[in-house]
């Protein structure tokens, strides 16, 4: 068979399979130029290069973690510290609330020490027993009302009742020690007397 009748698929057929045996064959030859020993060697060689590349990929990683590592302990370290100074400090706006109800004491007493007046000390006490309640208020602390409200379990102790024919039965008509509420939990219930 002449090229002149071959049809033209089958000359595009044959030339991609010619080209394509050359690349085999020159890579044979390459190798095939190549003895055992040095086909090894570069195996080796590469080998080498691939171990050397994973070694230091392997030493940033652990760099990494290592540093993420301290990082944790820096903040864990640094929380621990943050919420022990919470806890530490947290009562320090209460206090400082309050010196000016200490200031008023020390005023009370040094007005008391001169003076044969209890009318002035009388005053002077009920002054600074209103100031320690507001200051008390502000942080959160309210006084539980008793007297004339129905006996609540939750905020009252009745520890004592009487007769009374004008009032209803179960209402606080004494309080005998205030209660007290700290937002919304009860501190101390109020110590109180009803109606029978």
């Amino acid at each position: 068979m002449s090229k002149e009748h071959l049809d033209p698929s089958q000359v595009e057929n044959t030339t991609h399979e010619d080209v394509t045996q050359e690349d085999v064959t020159e890579e044979s030859v390459q190798e095939e130029e190549l003895t055992p020993e040095e086909m090894l060697l570069n195996q080796l060689e590469q080998a080498q290069i691939h171990m050397q590349e994973l070694h230091q990929k392997a030493e940033e990683h652990q760099q990494n973690y290592l540093r993420a590592l301290a990082d944790l302990e820096n903040y864990r370290r640094r929380a621990r510290k943050e919420k022990e100074d919470v806890l530490k400090y947290a009562s320090v706006p209460l206090v400082e609330s309050l010196l000016p109800v200490l200031d008023n004491f020390e005023r009370a007493l040094d007005a008391a020490d001169g003076n044969q007046d209890v009318k002035v000390l009388q005053e002077g006490i009920e002054m600074v027993y209103r100031q320690f309640l507001q200051s008390l208020s502000k942080s959160g602390l309210t006084l539980i009302e008793a007297v004339g409200k129905p006996f609540n379990p939750h905020e009252h102790n009745a520890v004592m009742q009487v007769e009374m024919n004008e009032v209803e039965p179960g209402t606080v008509v004494e309080e005998l020690q205030s209660g007290y509420k700290f937002s919304d939990r009860i501190i101390r219930p109020s110590m109180v007397k009803i109606s029978q």
